[in-house]
């Protein structure tokens, strides 16, 4: 059996690249999970989920009413903004928060 060229000379380059990665610090200090600052341990994600979870549980014990599906809407696009790039979630959770003020909610955070 032959072994394609390109396969071989990736083989290789993997092979001697990996005890420089080895040695590399920040693999080291990182070896599980995400880095503090990465974008899954950032304050606005935690906000963002932490109104999402409030708004949830006040929308469940708010009457039905023209205001609450209002804030119904608005949570549900600053749900949206939350999910995209680090610039929009700051917009995300102001817009939960604003969810939350009009069914008369104060945000924790």
């Amino acid at each position: 059996m032959l072994i394609p060229r390109l396969a071989l000379a990736a083989l290789a380059v993997s092979v001697m690249a990996a005890p420089a990665l080895a040695a590399d610090p920040v693999i080291l200090r990182f070896p599980l999970g995400h880095p503090l600052d990465s974008k899954d341990h950032t304050p606005v994600v935690e906000q963002c989920s932490a109104y999402q979870a409030e708004f949830v549980k006040a929308a469940a014990q708010t009457p039905p009413s023209p205001t609450l599906t209002e804030a119904q809407r608005l949570d549900s696009e600053g749900v949206r903004y939350c999910d995209m790039q680090q610039l929009h979630m700051t917009q995300g959770a102001n817009e939960i928060a604003e969810a939350l003020h009009m069914i008369g909610v104060q945000p924790s955070l």
